[in-house]
This record gives structure tokens, sequence and C-alpha cells, in this order.
């Protein structure tokens, strides 16, 4: 790939240890890129928000989903009803806290901080 200087992001396991700015920066950065992603995650939110389709790996096989329909096998065996409005929340949280940073409100990006990060324990 580098050879033919292929647009090609390879990611195993971006989200680790990352805080939660960080992780808000990548996943922007993820939704602007212009090429191709292949990500090794297990971070589902991280996945469900950034890619168009999933492989997923095991039992000795390789099964291709659209992101639809990985999203709803995730949300059906892993999490409660409440997940995916919860999700939505902190998507509206960060997008109001990067809208915050851009007006230099600091005071406003703090609390909202503090919002997203009682959002993000439920989930």
């Amino acid at each position: 790939m580098s050879a033919s200087q292929a647009n090609v992001l390879l990611l195993d396991e971006p989200t680790s240890h990352l805080d939660i700015y960080s992780q808000i920066a990548l996943e922007k950065a993820i939704e602007d890129y212009k090429g191709a992603i292949l990500m090794i995650s297990h971070d589902f939110y991280s996945v469900v928000n950034g890619m168009d389709y999933v492989l997923i790996i095991g039992d000795k096989t390789i099964s291709k989903m659209s992101i639809e329909e990985f999203r709803e096998m995730i949300y059906t065996s892993h999490f409660d009803e409440n997940y995916l409005e919860n999700e939505q929340k902190k998507k509206s949280v960060e997008m109001k806290i990067e809208l915050a940073l851009k007006d230099t409100n600091f005071e406003l990006a703090k609390s909202l901080v503090d919002e997203l990060e009682k959002l993000i324990k439920l989930l």
C-alpha cells in the first residue's frame, strides 16, 4: 500500500488510553478523513460512529455487515433500551463542547464536559 501511495489509514485500537478530548478529536478526524480506514477495535462506539461497514472475525469465519446491521446487533445483545438515546445525547453534548471551544467559551465547555462525563458513565 505504501508503494502505491494509497490513501489508507491502518488503526489498531486507536481509542485505547485516550481521554475524552482525544476521543472526540479522533472521531472528528475519522469523520473528516477522505480515504479508506481499516480499524481494529473493541470499542463499539467508535466503530458504530465512524465506519461504513464492519468485518466480524470469530469462530474461524469472517462476516461483513453494514453499519446498520452491526449497530442493531450490538445494541440488541450488549446494551439496554436507553443506550441509543444516551448515545445521541452524548453526540449532541460533544457538538456543543466543540462549538463552545470554538467560541472560546471555556466555562460553558467545562460545564458541558461534566454533563458529558455523566452520560459516558451511563453508556
